[in-house]
């Protein structure tokens, strides 16, 4: 499916995404990435992405991207949330104090969320 994606904006000549990620040291699986995008959405669920299926002319829901790094401690899977805005810092907090209550296994893990600058 072709998707053209709304996260995506261009100001003075530079792209600006907005996104949330939960990053761990062990891939999530399918029902804790479901859990993730769910804290998100329940959160913040005006600012979550859609894209547009070109061939249907409809609006779709983007999920969680996720793709892995490696720093000096090993693995770190990425778990992102593409948004069509920038959180605010109450919002991150709740995001982060909901990730620590339902992942308590998950340590250490960070929260990220793009600001522009």
């Amino acid at each position: 499916m072709d998707c053209t994606l709304a996260q995506v904006k261009i100001r003075n000549n530079m792209f600006v995404k907005h996104f949330v990620r939960f990053n761990t040291r062990e891939e999530l699986d399918d029902y804790d990435v479901i859990e993730f995008f769910d804290i998100v959405q329940s959160v913040v669920p005006a600012k979550l992405v859609t894209g547009l299926d070109v061939e249907n002319s409809e609006r779709v829901e983007v999920d969680v991207l996720i793709y892995e790094e490696e720093d000096e401690d090993g693995p770190i899977f990425i778990h992102e949330i593409i948004l069509e805005e920038e959180i605010t810092e109450e919002e991150g907090n709740r995001i982060s104090d909901a990730l620590i209550e339902e992942f308590p296994d998950q340590d250490p893990f960070t929260f990220e969320a793009s600001i522009e600058v």
